[in-house]
């Protein structure tokens, strides 16, 4: 990776960045700027890695025989190093790049190609690269290591290098010899024989050490003690100066002394000053260590938090504690619950909205809301007389013409017929029944006027301040105070309130503070009680109405204010539209129809106008004996003696007999009319004599007619013809009709 624009090498151990020393069960690492130098003890293998140089050391005893690929085989035997994974032994280069780790690509290395070059014209001999840097492994810089690790393989590396792939890699070899030497314990300072090819710059703070110590000393003793070096191998790297030690791994800082340790990790000097959290620190010359005081805040008033909804809180700015009111709408006030003739009225406040609750405008009784001029309704049992119309008040009304006026409350029938009160039951044909006791219902009864408002089950009723005092108490005008159930109100300015009077106390009011008289009428009125905030109830006596339509009667009620129009009559309307009032048990006989009688009866307390009508036999003139007319007493129907009257009479007629008739009619005559009976008492047999005559023939002959069958054949039939008709004593039998 890269470090601030120069590249570097870094090891992790599960996924957690080392720095410069390491060590476990298992393995120790050391890191420097140039080499990473990991160990196995427990197999004796050592790892060396450079930035394009990496050496693995195993041990004969734990890895013999047990290892192939890039490392070749453990066996002491060079020549079949190079075996590829068929088991094949091929040429180093060819093998190496068969050996691939599984999952990561790999470039396969390959021989460059040469470019020809012009040969000089009499030249017979190949020319020798012999780069100069390579002859730097057997000059007298690496001198005291020829001794100890043989430089031949390192130089044909080197040559090899260099040649083929250029200057860029000539410096590989060199550095491979100078670890091999390290490791050997000869440490080689070679770099700057390479007039600066194979140069390594250090950072600022850092200075380049070719023989520096494996592990660096820092500040901390107990990670010196823990990583001292037991060998004397160095390490190449980048170490700080001569009078400089290194802080500590984690940053790459140099000081010229160990002082303190700042929050960060970083190095502080003596005196220096910082904080930490909310804490003032300071690196003590003296003691060398870090002291710290805790931050001087500033001591502030709390503020006062009172209002609706809010709540105190600290507020934490820096390392300092600030307190603020704020709002929390879980601490807001529920809404009220105003009570029956209140409105709730919401205000916004600084942070919850603010309830009250305000007059509507209303009165209020009985869990029910009234808007001003409602009624108010009220018991209606009498605790004293009803005050009477003074007036005489008609209760006829004059129908239009074509239409019949009934009494209040009773039902018009159609024209012709008899009109009685409401749920009459008719007798007879087009009469009209009264219900029984049928009332029409008294001016001043008191029903729910429009507008009221019936609170819901639970509402709580304000009182509505009425001014109905107890019975014989004097109401004030509109907006004076009430007195309470049974005081007399005294008139604006009045101090003496009527004897046994009880003067009503200042303070709310509660809904038994209204309680309407009997037989009084209430409304709500316009004035608002300034102590109750509801408007106040003005009542005044029911003034009953005592006329009654013609065939009513008023009576009082034991349970009612007012008493009730009885119906005492049958009235009734003619087919002239006339309306007649007639009188229990009496009859009145139609004028313009004396066949028709009208009877007023009560039955079972119904008041039943019944309708009798006389139906008159057939009566002509003509056939009466002159002289003998006469009339009913009822002046209904008319009789007379009739004339005997026995006539012939014939009619075409076709004669069928069996399945014979005959082929045209035939005149059949008959005897028809009336003859004389009577009717008479005898005294002597103190019965009833009947007299009956018949009209029949007197004589008669036959005549014959040729009948066809149904067959085809003709007989001749005889039948008997009717010469002369006469009327005929005969016996009188009851109940025979002769035909």
């Amino acid at each position: 990776m890269k470090t601030s624009g120069t590249a570097a090498t870094v090891v992790y151990v599960n996924q957690k960045r080392i720095s410069s020393a390491y060590n476990n069960d298992v393995l120790k690492i050391t890191s420097k700027d140039l080499m990473i130098t990991l160990e196995i003890p427990e197999i004796n293998a050592k790892v060396l890695y450079k930035t394009s140089v990496i050496s693995i050391s195993l041990s004969m005893a734990s890895c013999g025989g047990n290892t192939e690929g890039q490392c070749g085989t453990c066996d002491n035997n060079q020549n079949n190093d190079c075996r590829t994974p068929n088991g094949q032994v091929e040429s180093c280069s060819d093998a190496a790049g068969q050996w691939k780790v599984p999952g990561t690509p790999c470039v396969t290395p390959t021989t460059p190609t040469t470019t020809p070059t012009s040969k000089p014209p009499f030249s017979t001999t190949q020319p020798t690269c012999k780069p100069a840097i390579c002859d730097i492994l057997t000059s007298s810089v690496f001198a005291p290591c020829n001794g100890v690790v043989l430089p031949g393989p390192f130089v044909t590396s080197c040559r090899d290098d260099t040649c083929n792939s250029g200057n860029a890699t000539s410096c590989t070899s060199l550095e491979a010899y100078a670890t091999e030497c390290s490791e050997a314990g000869v440490c080689i300072d070679w770099r700057n024989a390479t007039n600066g090819q194979c140069e390594f710059t250090c950072s600022s703070n850092k200075v380049y050490k070719a023989c520096g110590a494996p592990v660096e000393q820092t500040c901390n003793v107990r990670y010196n003690q823990k990583f001292q070096a037991s060998t004397n191998n160095t390490k190449e790297g980048c170490f700080c100066a001569n009078g400089t030690i290194l802080f500590n791994t984690v940053h790459d800082t140099c000081v010229a002394s160990c002082g303190c340790v700042g929050p960060d990790g970083q190095p502080k000097q003596p005196n220096d000053t910082w904080t930490s959290g909310c804490n003032t620190c300071v690196c003590d010359i003296d003691s060398m260590s870090t002291e710290c005081t805790p931050v001087q805040c500033p001591t502030n008033l709390s503020p006062n938090c009172s209002k609706p909804g809010q709540q105190l809180v600290n507020n934490t700015d820096g390392c300092c504690t600030t307190q603020s009111c704020e709002c929390n709408v879980n601490l807001c006030p529920a809404p009220l619950t105003c009570p029956l003739g209140f409105q709730l009225n919401a205000m916004n406040g600084t942070c919850c909205q603010s309830y009250k609750c305000v007059p509507k405008g209303v009165c209020t009784y009985n869990m029910t809301e009234y808007t001003p001029g409602s009624k108010i309704p009220t018991t209606q049992t009498p605790s004293e007389p009803p005050i009477e119309a003074p007036e005489q008040l008609s209760g006829v009304t004059t129908a239009a013409p074509g239409a019949t006026t009934a009494a209040p409350g009773a039902t018009t029938a159609a024209p012709g017929a008899t009109t009685a009160a409401p749920g009459a039951t008719t007798a007879t044909a087009g009469a009209t029944t009264a219900a029984p006791g049928a009332t029409t219902a008294p001016s001043g009864a008191t029903t729910a006027a429009p507008g009221a408002t019936t609170a819901a089950p639970g509402a709580t009723t304000a009182p509505s301040g009425a001014t109905t005092a107890a019975p014989g108490a004097t109401t004030a005008a509109p907006g004076a105070p009430t007195a309470a159930p049974g005081a007399t109100t005294a008139a604006p300015g009045a101090t003496t309130a009527a004897p046994g009077a009880t003067t009503a106390t200042a303070g709310p009011l509660t809904e038994e503070s209204f309680v309407p008289k009997s037989c009084h009428e209430c409304f709500c009125g316009q004035q608002m009680n300034p102590i109750t905030g509801l408007n106040i109830i003005n009542c005044k006596p029911i003034v009953c109405n005592t006329n009654c339509s013609k065939g009513y009667e008023y009576q009082t009620e034991a349970d009612q204010c007012c008493g009730t129009c009885v119906q005492k009559s049958c009235i009734f309307n003619t087919p002239e539209n006339t309306t007649v009032i007639i009188e229990v048990n009496t009859t009145l006989v139609a004028p313009n129809d004396k066949c028709v009688h009208y009877t007023c009866e009560n039955i079972n307390g119904q008041l039943v106008t019944k309708k009798t009508e006389t139906i008159c036999p057939h009566f002509n003139p003509l056939n009466c004996e002159p002289g003998t007319e006469t009339t009913d007493a009822n002046g209904c129907c008319t009789t007379c003696q009739l004339r005997s009257v026995c006539e012939v009479q014939s009619k075409q007629t076709v004669i069928e007999v069996n399945d014979c008739k005959s082929t045209q009619p035939v005149n059949m005559t008959s005897c028809a009319g009336h003859c004389g009976s009577a009717s008479i008492y005898s005294a002597a047999a103190n019965m009833m004599i009947h007299q009956c005559e018949c009209c029949q023939e007197a004589t008669t002959s036959q005549k014959q007619v040729q009948l066809t069958c149904a067959s085809g054949f003709t007989v001749e039939h005889s039948y008997i013809v009717v010469e002369s008709c006469s009327c005929s004593k005969t016996e009188c039998v009851a109940g025979t009709t002769k035909p």
